[in-house]
């Protein structure tokens, strides 16, 4: 049962037309990048990656309310945070899916740690958490002395909007995902 009047059909609804948005805002990137407008199109991708992030944490939130992450964030880096655990989740149930099939001598705890420590995946949700995702689309498109940009807007290339673009791709398929899923608002509850 849905905690709130909304109901499934409408749920589902609203999702469909955040989606189209978001579809939208990566196919403006996508112009942009083709004209090597980069920063630009990086902080319009972000930006969508943002509006699946709000599709995301509706689903999560729709059975049963979020805890409240510890550390306060934005709006903007919540949903964020909600892309990297589900793009975590989807690595973590791609690779150890079938731990029963590993070697009995093998640590598999010391295995998924590291194997979760190096992953792109990590290091894309460790940027999130640090705000420097956050940090970087608002220094593709100001230019304020106090921002502190790890890529100021005229160093953007291709490459940057790219990922976005895999990313949202990615992310766009593990929703489908149950397992992948519960395995996201798990990690998202559980990070800072």
């Amino acid at each position: 049962m849905i905690n709130d009047d909304k109901t499934l059909e409408a749920r589902a609804s609203e999702h469909a037309l955040i989606i189209t948005n978001a579809n939208r805002l990566l196919w403006d990137a996508k112009l942009l990048a083709d004209h090597t407008r980069f920063a630009s199109a990086f902080a319009l991708a972000v930006l969508g990656l943002e509006e699946i992030g709000k599709v995301i944490l509706d689903i999560w939130g729709s059975d049963q309310p979020l805890s409240k992450p510890v550390i306060r964030r934005t709006a903007h880096v919540r949903k964020q945070a909600a892309i990297g655990s589900l793009l975590l989740a989807s690595f973590a149930v791609k690779k150890f899916g079938h731990l029963d099939a590993e070697p009995v001598n093998d640590d598999p705890i010391a295995r998924i740690s590291a194997a979760f420590r190096s992953s792109d995946e990590a290091q894309f949700l460790a940027h999130i958490q640090s705000g420097e995702l956050q940090n970087t689309k608002h220094g593709s498109l100001y230019r304020d002395d106090w921002l502190i940009a790890s890529l100021p807007a005229d160093q953007f290339d291709e490459s940057h909007v790219t990922s976005i673009f895999d990313i949202a791709n990615s992310v766009l398929v593990a929703i489908g995902d149950e397992r992948i899923m519960h395995a996201g608002r798990a990690l998202y509850e559980a990070s800072p």
